[in-house]
């Protein structure tokens, strides 16, 4: 298929999906499951292991889902049609969740439809950019699906985190569900000339299974970019998960959710910016540099965090790591979509998703562990830094073996 360059405004419409994903998952990792668990004593020992549990079905789901989308088409297109699929789950998902919060138990469950029903859409569009998109608009788009993935946190930040202690609670869901809806709609019309169906010889449900982990198509150098991003994706994405409890045990704040939000939004700002600039000059500078020395800074960044404990210098190393963030997040997808293998770019953007999916679910559990067994909250958070410091200096020596290569 021959990739024709495509409009500002297509790529603007393709990657609106991002925007109600993420809107979906800030909310509930920064505040509707926290809160959910908030009334348990050992409240940041069941956030991780319930993140960890939930996240690793979703990614599995991601990574069969993107597999079955390279040899089972349907409908109108190859992947469209698994992305309102994946929508429609999550808008169920979501109410029935609303029934089975009343017990730990429910909790888990709830949080597990979710994450299925979110990865279902997820194993579909992340192979987007290395189908539709040629190499040189590959950072452009992806940069421009770092804004509207920054976007929705955003507004998980602002909308979630403003209505969650109010009376307005119950439009919570609401929002979230409908903001879902729209933009996978919006994303799938807009693919849907591009999205061929491609006609091939249909392998049955156990072959498919094997063809998962089947890597003779790869190149050599994927696994460092899975293992690298993995890593930094880890650094990040598992604090979301007790921000919550850090204003409120570390800088004792009585409405910890709203500065959690402030926080957010002004970090967001700096990490969405940086991701769209950085997005499109990788596309004309390379893309293996700009990863290397984006991971010294951001680790650099959060290992210091814990050494000044105000509000005013979080937010300064938070924007950061933040902007170090918003870069690698699109960056590092451009090079994940130029080194997918033509023939089956689900499958191996499936892998690349298990680096975010897999951080979403490890993460959290090292961290909540960390906190559990730590004597004190102020102790706890203070490994909690080092580690994701640590993580993301793990995730530089990946990208600095594939530059050298």
């Amino acid at each position: 298929m021959v990739n024709i360059p495509k409009s500002t405004s297509y790529l603007l419409k393709m990657n609106a999906i991002h925007l109600g994903t993420n809107y979906l998952w800030i909310s509930y990792e920064s505040y509707i499951l926290p809160i959910e668990l908030l009334s348990y004593n050992k409240s940041s020992l069941f956030l991780g292991i319930i993140a960890f549990i939930g996240t690793a079905l979703g990614v599995f789901i991601g990574l069969f889902f993107g597999t079955l989308s390279d040899k089972y088409n349907f409908g109108w297109g190859r992947r469209g049609p698994y992305i309102m699929a994946g929508a429609i789950f999550i808008v169920l998902s979501m109410f029935l969740n609303q029934l089975l919060t009343i017990t730990l138990a429910g909790v888990l469950l709830g949080y597990i439809m979710i994450q299925i029903s979110s990865n279902v859409a997820v194993g579909a569009y992340q192979p987007l950019y290395a189908d539709i998109l040629g190499e040189d608009q590959r950072g452009k788009g992806s940069g421009i699906g770092g804004i509207f993935r920054l976007l929705g946190s955003m507004m998980g930040y602002g909308i979630t985190g403003f209505l969650i202690d109010t009376p307005y609670r119950q439009y919570v869901i609401v929002l979230i569900t409908v903001v879902v809806v729209v933009t996978a709609l919006l994303s799938t019309n807009t693919i849907k000339k591009s999205d061929l169906i491609i006609k091939r010889k249909k392998p049955g449900i156990t072959k498919l299974f094997m063809d998962m982990f089947n890597l003779k198509n790869g190149l050599k150098n994927y696994i460092y970019v899975v293992v690298g991003s993995f890593m930094v994706f880890s650094g990040v994405i598992g604090l979301s998960f007790f921000e919550l409890y850090f204003f409120k045990y570390i800088l004792h704040y009585a409405n910890p959710a709203y500065y959690v939000s402030i926080a957010g939004i002004v970090v967001l700002i700096t990490s969405a910016f940086a991701s769209f600039v950085f997005g499109v000059l990788s596309d004309k500078i390379g893309r293996k540099k700009i990863l290397v020395y984006i991971t010294v800074i951001g680790g650099i960044a959060m290992i210091l965090i814990p050494e000044f404990e105000k509000f005013v210098y979080f937010l300064i190393l938070g924007s950061i790591i933040g902007m170090s963030y918003g870069i690698f997040m699109s960056v590092s997808d451009a090079l994940a979509s130029d080194m997918a293998p033509g023939e089956e770019t689900g499958k191996y953007m499936g892998y690349y998703n298990m680096a975010t999916g897999g951080a979403s679910s490890v993460s959290p559990l090292i961290y909540g562990l960390i906190l559990y067994f730590s004597s004190s909250y102020s102790l706890g958070f203070r490994y909690v830094f080092y580690a994701a410091g640590g993580f993301f200096f793990i995730g530089f020596a990946m990208f600095y073996k594939i530059l050298k290569d």
